[in-house]
């Protein structure tokens, strides 16, 4: 008779578990490793986009990536637990209902018991025992009387039970209730989180394809003008004749190939194969409106407008080898010899730009070659 009120506690027990925290190394772990994605993420939407280099960019989108599929998998838990919450409701109400039920039930066959009682004394059942008309019936309405009177004991056992499992069930039913708004709750939460993270990624993806956008574009429109320009160099390295280094530009470390840097910043894009496209020099970061110095003594060869390039000077020098300086805000020669470390223009970013900063290529015969080979 006692089974029920037990079973429906281990339940409580169960419910109870479901909604404590993990313990262990396990979820320490899993609790470190989430922070270290919120705060790769967080250190990619505070990334500057316009003065990141290409590798922090693709950095950024790879870490909102990450975080965008664990907001979508804590989303997806979170509402799963919340719809499991709901059910653990369902079912605790179907529960206390049935017991509220069947208290109503005993209950009834009680009152229908006293009314019998009352109806029938104890004194007139114990007159009709006296009244039998022999020992055989005598025993008989005896064991009756005790199954009677053992019935109603039964329905007491079973009532007072029922009132037990009934505050049990009403108690888990209540927690189930507190759960399931709690989980629902968290539910919300983390599809908050996930529309900002996915927001933040949409952003940062939007940067980082503008740049791609804007490099093929460069890209194909040097490609186009490619064989012109190393064409023009060659013609205009052979014309010239052998010029000197001259005097180093004060202030400005000399390479071991005579060469120094035409401005300082950092490398926001190295030379090479960038998107699928052959990067024909690197990107120096640096504000508009920055002096650029003649990397080495030579002569301007060109100082114009060229497709992709945008505001370009083009530099020859002895050797075979020629320097570029592109997207300039403004040109400040026209031709002629610069000696190192001239003010040659101003950092822009006209042409296929997606800010301001300078390209910069080192050119020997006309093929492009890294600049970093060359510079101090």
């Amino acid at each position: 008779m006692r089974k029920t009120p037990l079973l429906a506690a281990l339940v409580c027990l169960l419910v109870c578990a479901l909604v404590a925290p993990a313990a262990g190394a396990a979820s320490s772990n899993r609790a470190k490793r989430d922070e270290a994605r919120r705060q790769r993420a967080k250190l990619a939407v505070q990334l500057n986009a316009a003065k990141a280099t290409d590798k922090q960019l693709a950095q950024a989108v790879a870490a909102l990536d990450t975080q965008v599929a664990a907001q979508d998998a804590a989303t997806k838990a979170a509402e799963s637990a919340a719809g499991a919450a709901d059910v653990a409701v369902t079912q605790a109400e179907a529960r206390l209902a049935g017991t509220t039920g069947r208290i109503g039930k005993l209950r009834e066959k009680l009152a229908r018991r006293a009314v019998s009682a009352y109806m029938r004394p104890a004194g007139e059942t114990v007159i009709e025992v006296l009244d039998s008309r022999d020992l055989g019936e005598v025993s008989r309405r005896a064991t009756m009387l005790r199954r009677v009177a053992s019935n109603d004991r039964d329905v007491l056992d079973q009532l007072h039970a029922a009132q037990q499992d009934e505050t049990i069930q009403r108690e888990t039913m209540t927690n189930a209730r507190q759960l399931a708004q709690e989980r629902r709750g968290a539910a919300r939460a983390r599809l908050n989180e996930l529309t900002d993270a996915q927001a933040q990624q949409r952003r940062v993806r939007a940067r980082l394809d503008a740049r791609i956008r804007d490099y093929a574009q460069e890209a194909n429109d040097v490609a186009a003008v490619e064989a012109d320009l190393s064409a023009k160099i060659r013609a205009d390295d052979q014309r010239l004749a052998a010029q000197s280094s001259g005097a180093s530009f004060d202030g400005g470390k000399v390479s071991g190939a005579g060469l120094i840097w035409p401005v300082r910043g950092p490398i926001n894009s190295p030379f090479g194969m960038r998107w699928g496209r052959m990067h024909q020099g690197i990107d120096i970061g640096a504000g508009t409106g920055t002096p650029i110095h003649a990397a080495k003594a030579g002569t301007v060869t060109f100082a114009g407008t060229m497709s992709g390039y945008g505001n370009v000077v083009i530099i020859t020098h002895s050797g075979g080898l020629s320097t570029l300086y592109a997207h300039q805000s403004r040109i400040a020669v026209s031709g002629g010899p610069v000696s190192q470390g001239q003010v040659i223009g101003y950092v822009g970013s006209t042409g296929h730009s997606t800010g301001p900063h300078l390209h910069f290529e080192t050119r020997i015969d006309g093929t492009p070659q890294d600049p970093l080979r060359y510079l101090p």
